[in-house]
C-alpha cells in the first residue's frame, strides 16, 4: 500500500513555504524584467497545463494595472499565435525549461524582436532565446508540478508589483499563509479517504480564483488518475451542474471578492444533490460544506494559497487508491507505450 510520505511530490509540496519565502528576495532580475515589458501595448502570458495556469492568473494580474495582457497556451501561441509586432511583449512559463512548444513560443518572440520574459526552473534542460529569465526552483523530481508552481506564481506577482507597485498586495504574507495551508492535512486526509471512489470531482470556481479550479483539476488527473474537472462558475451553472452525481465531489474556491455569492450558490446546489463540497476560502461557506479555511491574503494573490489543498488532496487521494502520483502512470505498460509515441 502507497504512503504518502514515500511520494516525492510530497515532499515538493512541504518545501513551499521556505522556497516562497526564500523567493520574497531572491536576487532575480525582476527589475530587469519589469522595465523589459513597461513599455509593451500587449502582453501575451504563455505555458501549457499547470504553466498555462500560471500565465492566465498573470494575464488576470497584468489587466488590473490597466495593461492589455491574454494568455495563450503555448501550443496555441507556437502554431497559431497572433502577428507580433513593435509594442508587443511575452511572459513565457515553463516547469522544466525543455517543453517544444514553448521553446519554440520564445523562439518566435526572438524572431519578431520583441521582448520576453521566461520564468522557469533554476537547472533548465534547454539553452533559450529568452531576454530575460527569471528562475523558480530546482527542477522537481516529480512530474506532479507543485513547488515550481506556486513559485513562478509568487515570482510573477513580484513582477507584477515591480511594474505597478503594491497592486496585488503584501507578498510577505503569502509564505506563511502556504505553511498554515499545510496544517490542514488532517482534514484532507480525512476528505481524501471518503472521496477515494468518487465518480467524478468538479473544481469550480470565478474570477482568479478560476486557476485554482484548472490547476486542482490537472492535479487529480495526473496524481490520483481521477476525473476531475476545473469549471469557471457560470461555466459549471450552464449545462456541466446536470451531470453531478450524489458520488461525485465538488471543491469549491472563494474569497471576501465579487464571485463570493455565486461561489456560494454552487455549493449549495452540490448539498443539495447530495454531492459533498469541500470550500476552500478564507470566509464562510454554507452549512454543510467541508471547510478549508485558508489565510486571507487578499483576493488577487488568494490563488497562490489555495493550490495548497488541491495538492495535498492529489497526493492523498493517490495513497488511498495505490497510485504513484510521481509515475506519472508509466507504471501502467499500455499507458506508458502510448506516451512514448509522441513528444512533449
Amino acid at each position: 500500500m502507497s504512503k504518502v510520505t514515500d511520494f516525492k511530490a510530497y515532499a515538493q509540496i512541504q518545501r513551499q513555504p521556505d522556497e516562497l519565502a526564500r523567493l520574497l528576495d531572491a536576487p532575480e532580475p525582476v527589475s530587469e524584467a519589469a522595465e523589459a515589458l513597461a513599455g509593451a501595448q500587449r502582453l501575451f502570458t504563455v505555458g501549457t497545463g499547470t504553466s498555462f495556469n500560471a500565465a492566465l492568473l498573470t494575464a488576470h494580474w497584468l489587466r488590473t494595472t490597466g495593461r492589455e495582457a491574454s494568455a495563450w497556451t503555448a501550443y496555441d501561441f507556437a502554431v497559431y499565435g497572433p502577428e507580433l509586432q513593435p509594442g508587443d511583449a511575452a511572459i513565457v512559463y515553463s516547469h522544466t525549461g525543455r517543453k517544444q512548444y514553448s521553446q519554440r513560443s520564445l523562439e518566435r518572440v526572438h524572431a519578431a524582436g520583441v521582448p520576453s520574459v521566461w520564468i522557469t526552473a533554476t537547472n533548465p534542460d534547454a539553452n533559450s532565446p529568452a531576454g530575460v529569465i527569471l528562475h523558480t526552483v530546482q527542477r522537481e523530481t516529480s512530474p506532479m508540478f507543485t513547488v515550481s508552481h506556486t513559485a513562478a506564481m509568487l515570482l510573477s506577482a513580484r513582477l507584477v508589483n515591480r511594474m505597478q507597485p503594491d497592486s496585488l498586495g503584501d507578498l510577505t504574507a503569502v509564505p506563511e499563509a502556504v505553511r498554515a495551508t499545510l496544517a490542514l492535512e488532517p482534514v484532507i486526509e480525512s476528505m481524501a479517504a471518503a472521496w477515494r471512489a468518487a465518480g467524478a470531482i468538479f473544481a469550480v470556481a470565478g474570477g482568479p480564483h478560476e486557476v485554482s479550479a484548472l490547476e486542482v483539476a490537472i492535479k487529480l488527473n495526473e496524481g490520483p488518475r481521477m476525473r476531475a474537472t476545473g469549471y469557471a462558475t457560470e461555466q459549471f451553472l450552464h449545462g456541466p451542474q446536470a451531470q453531478l452525481q450524489a458520488g461525485d465531489a465538488i471543491m469549491a474556491f472563494a474569497s471576501a471578492g465579487a464571485a463570493l455569492e455565486r461561489m456560494r450558490t454552487v455549493a449549495q446546489f452540490g448539498l443539495d444533490v447530495g454531492a459533498p463540497v469541500a470550500w476552500v476560502a478564507p470566509v464562510d461557506g454554507p452549512e454543510g460544506v467541508t471547510a478549508l479555511k485558508v489565510h486571507d491574503v487578499g483576493e488577487r494573490l488568494a490563488p497562490i494559497v489555495q493550490a495548497i489543498p488541491g495538492q495535498l488532496l492529489a497526493a492523498h487521494l493517490a495513497a488511498a487508491r495505490d497510485v504513484d502520483c510521481d509515475s506519472f502512470r508509466r507504471d501502467e505498460p499500455a499507458f506508458k507505450v502510448a506516451y512514448e509515441r509522441y513528444a512533449l
